[in-house]
């Protein structure tokens, strides 16, 4: 048996040849990043379904950073809770894919309540958040919550300070039923000089409520009910109080307008009587300008087509069949 002897200049040269190797695999992974509201179910779509095309990781950076870095070409999709309009798309070289309904809960940090139901509107909030109520006992709150043992205690606003697709269907909805805010802030991404607290990230704003009794605040409706945080009824647009949950969202999907050139759903006001008013849908927008990047579609479609167990799991909702058709047809 023959003993081969390796020189120390071909030794270099094989493991220059791995470290190649190894680097054009990491390199071949699909890169995503954007929407917190999309982190949970992203970590079980990455693990299951990155096979598809070479691999696939994900940061939750928030729906602002997703949008600019897949304009930019950093990555090769981000994740978005605001939809691109089809102008929006085709200047900046994107593609746009739904990927799963969801709900924006309003979080509140009651124990008085005792587990019960809080009920808030848009207007309330509004005053809220820019520091016209600052007693949870408010005339207006109990107004909206007879019967219920609303205590003295002053209100702690939390709020998002980075660019957050959350904050955008919080602050629309606000919009809707808050003049004065409507005027003065509107519907935004980012949010600044509020009432109360502002945080940075999803999970930080859930840890801030959840450490400060009398707070209130929002967040995806899967990570607060893990949090066991209070979560608000809202009054929808047909003037009933709805919680989030797999019906009310479900419902404020069926009144929605797709959107063939974006394909986008248009959920602003649904008026079912049971929709839940914070609904949304989430988007992934591909990247056309990553030197290098990887194409994610194939990813994505297969984490559409057969993920919905991952996508209950994290308390968000399927797509219905009509969006799941649009997703399909992106190449």
């Amino acid at each position: 048996m023959k003993t081969q002897h390796f020189s120390a200049n071909r030794i270099t040269a094989i493991a220059a040849l791995c470290m190649g190797l190894l680097s054009a695999h990491v390199s071949a992974q699909t890169i995503g990043t954007g929407s917190t509201l999309m982190r949970d179910v992203m970590t079980s779509w990455t693990a299951q379904y990155g096979s598809a095309s070479g691999g696939a990781r994900y940061e939750p950076s928030g729906s602002s950073a997703g949008v600019t870095q897949a304009r930019e070409g950093t990555v090769d999709f981000g994740v978005t809770d605001v939809p691109l309009t089809a102008a929006a798309l085709q200047q900046a070289n994107l593609r746009q894919m739904p990927l799963a309904a969801a709900a924006v809960a309003v979080i509140v940090n009651l124990p008085e309540l005792g587990g019960k139901p809080i009920k808030l509107t848009g207007d309330i909030l509004g005053d809220i958040f820019t520091g016209g109520i600052t007693q949870w006992n408010h005339s207006q709150i109990l107004a909206a919550n007879p019967g219920l043992p609303l205590p003295n205690r002053g209100i702690v606003p939390i709020w998002r300070a980075d660019g957050s697709g959350q904050s955008y269907v919080f602050s629309t909805y606000i919009s809707r039923g808050n003049s004065k805010w409507r005027r003065a802030i509107g519907g935004t991404n980012n949010l600044s000089q509020l009432a109360g607290r502002s945080v940075r990230g999803g999970a930080a704003l859930l840890d801030a409520v959840r450490a400060t009794p009398g707070a209130i605040g929002y967040d995806s409706l899967g990570a607060a009910q893990r949090a066991g945080l209070g979560i608000a009824e809202l009054r929808n647009a047909a003037d009933r109080f709805v919680a989030p949950n797999a019906a009310s969202i479900n419902e404020a999907l069926s009144q929605a307008k797709w959107s063939a050139d974006s394909l986008s759903a248009d959920l602003d006001g649904s008026a079912g009587a049971g929709s839940y008013p914070m609904s949304a849908v989430t988007y992934a927008v591909i990247s056309g300008t990553r030197k290098g990047g990887v194409n994610p579609v194939p990813f994505l479609k297969a984490a559409v087509a057969s993920g919905d167990a991952q996508v209950s799991q994290a308390g968000l909702i399927p797509l219905p069949a009509t969006a799941k058709n649009m997703a399909n047809q992106i190449k």
